[in-house]
C-alpha cells in the first residue's frame, strides 16, 4: 500500500470512494451496451453481483484486511 494511505485515512477513504464510483459507472455502461429486453430475472441478479460485489470487496480489503481502521 502506498505510504500516503498509511499516513492519511482521508486519502484512503477518497481512493476507496473513487474506485467504487469508477467501477459502478463502468460496469453500468458496459451492461447497458449488452442488456437484453426480455432477459430472465436471474440475469438481473447476476448484473447486480457484477455491479456491487467488487466495490464491497475493495472496501473490505482496504479497511478491514489492511487494518485501515486500526491505524
Amino acid at each position: 500500500m502506498p505510504k500516503i494511505f498509511k499516513q492519511n485515512k482521508l486519502a484512503l477513504l477518497g481512493a476507496n470512494i473513487l474506485i467504487i464510483l469508477l467501477w459502478v459507472t463502468t460496469s453500468t455502461f458496459l451492461i447497458n451496451l449488452i442488456q437484453i429486453e426480455n432477459a430472465p430475472f436471474y440475469i438481473y441478479k447476476i448484473y447486480l453481483l457484477i455491479k456491487f460485489l467488487p466495490p464491497i470487496w475493495v472496501t473490505w480489503f482496504l479497511w478491514i484486511k489492511r487494518g485501515g481502521l486500526k491505524r
